[in-house]
């Protein structure tokens, strides 16, 4: 009987699926990655904080509360509030945007004002304090009336608080160039009435100088500002000797005190 052979051949199968592999590249967390570039997530954090606040900013600034519309003004005596506040430029300005220097440059423009400080707060405050000058003189010629503050200063005349002493300069040969007082003259008047706070008014004549009516009813010239503590001292011992021979010159003159003279 033929024997029978077994096929040693694999039978095929089909439908089988063969196994592979994929690759798929590992990615690494947001806050690995950052870190790996120098970045953190505090600073993503700081910057979100940061770019938060400047829009806030931004629209607070733009909110008419924070507008400055009046301000609390001190130290003003000739200044009213109103002529402080309008030089200052800040009416209707954002708080936010206000830069005090820039104020005060503003302010001290104005020839009364010597400085003025300046305190912006939220929401819309704004304080000014200023310093003010201080008149003393009433400088009369033929250019006008200014006045005299107590450094020399010469400045446009006010329609309140009248200086207390009186320059009358009728030939206006007490000015200089640029229309101002003479720095001279100014100390002289000053000083005089330092020394003699009796004496109110004074006169300015080219060829006299200084010039001012003595209560005994004579005049009095003084000349330039030099040695003018010893005039006054020469000029009381000179009363002094026309009162006890009771004369009553019509001049006193002590331009040049060591050789006075009266007449």
């Amino acid at each position: 009987m033929p024997s029978v052979r077994r096929s040693h051949r694999k039978s095929r199968r089909y439908g089988t699926a063969m196994p592979f592999r994929i690759s798929v590249p590992f990615t690494p967390a947001l806050g690995t990655r950052l870190l790996g570039s120098g970045w953190s997530l505090s600073k993503v954090a700081s910057l979100l904080v940061v770019g938060t606040l400047a829009i806030l900013l931004y629209l607070m600034s733009d909110s008419y509360a924070f507008f400055v519309y009046t301000a609390q003004i001190e130290g003003n005596n000739l200044l009213t509030a109103e002529q402080v506040y309008a030089a200052s430029g800040a009416h209707e300005q954002s708080v936010f945007w206000l830069q005090p220097r820039e104020i005060a440059a503003r302010i001290e423009e104005h020839p009364y004002v010597k400085k003025a400080d300046i305190h912006c707060r939220l929401p819309g405050r704004l304080s000014i304090d200023v310093s003010e000058r201080s008149p003393l003189i009433v400088w009369i010629s033929a250019a006008g009336e200014r006045w005299i503050d107590t450094e020399g200063m010469t400045l446009p005349a006010l329609s309140e608080n009248r200086p207390p002493l009186l320059l009358v300069d009728d030939g206006g040969r007490a000015a200089q160039e640029d229309g101002t007082l003479q720095p001279a003259v100014a100390g002289s008047v000053l000083l005089l009435s330092k020394l003699m706070p009796e004496v109110t008014q004074f006169r300015y004549d080219a060829t006299w100088g200084l010039l001012f009516q003595s209560e005994h009813g004579w005049s009095v010239a003084l000349g330039d500002s030099s040695r003018m503590e010893y005039k006054v001292s020469v000029l009381s011992t000179i009363q002094n000797e026309i009162l006890s021979r009771g004369e009553h010159p019509q001049l006193v003159d002590i331009r040049f005190p060591d050789s006075p003279y009266y007449r």
